[in-house]
C-alpha cells in the first residue's frame, strides 16, 4: 500500500477556520511537517494544503487553505488524512502499520484459518476482520491473548485462541 491514513480531522478551533486533528500513531512530528495531503471520507476524496500546523495537546491544529471560518472548517470534521508511506510516522524495530496486516493469512498452528480483510476500531481496541472460506467473516480482538507472532514480511499472523472463531 503506497498511502496510509495517519490521522483524522476533528472540530473547528477558534475563529479563523483552524481545525483539530488526532494522530492515529500517537506521534505528531510527522503531522507537523505535512503541507499537501489527500483527505478521505467514505468514497470521497479531496486534496488540501495546510497553511500552518502547530501542536495542540496530543494532536495538531491545522489551518487549511480556503477554510477561513469555523463554519467552513466544520465541513472537514471526520475526514481522514492520507499521505505517502514515506510521510507517515517512522517505524521502530518490530513495528508495522495496521494497513500492513491486511492480506496476511491467519494461522492456528500450521493450518491457515482465514485472511485479514481489515483492521477495525472498536470500543475495546482494534479487531481483525477475517475472511474465512465458506463462512461469514469473523472478528478477532487484536490483543496478546488472541494474537501471537505477527510477521508482515511473510504475511503471517498467529492465532492463539482459535475458539474465538466458533
Amino acid at each position: 500500500m503506497d498511502e496510509l491514513a495517519v490521522g483524522r480531522l476533528g472540530a473547528p478551533h477558534g475563529l479563523d477556520g483552524r481545525v483539530k486533528a488526532v494522530s492515529y500513531s500517537g506521534e505528531i512530528d510527522h503531522l507537523l511537517a505535512l503541507d499537501e495531503v489527500v483527505l478521505r471520507k467514505g468514497t470521497s476524496t479531496r486534496r488540501v494544503r495546510f497553511e500552518s500546523a502547530s501542536p495542540l495537546g496530543a494532536g495538531v491544529l491545522y489551518k487549511v487553505a480556503g477554510y477561513d471560518s469555523p463554519e467552513a472548517a466544520r465541513d472537514l470534521s471526520g475526514w481522514e488524512i492520507w499521505v505517502p508511506r514515506s510521510k507517515a510516522a517512522p517505524l521502530g524495530r518490530d513495528e508495522y502499520y495496521f494497513a500492513d496486516l491486511v492480506g496476511c493469512v491467519v494461522y492456528d498452528g500450521q493450518q491457515a484459518v482465514g485472511r485479514v480483510e481489515a483492521v477495525c476500531e472498536a470500543g475495546g481496541g482494534q479487531l481483525l476482520e477475517l475472511e474465512i472460506p465458506g463462512k461469514p467473516n469473523a472478528y478477532v480482538p487484536f490483543r496478546s491473548e488472541f494474537i501471537g507472532k505477527v510477521d508482515v514480511a511473510a504475511k503471517r499472523v498467529e492465532l492463539l485462541a482459535p475458539w474465538v472463531l466458533e
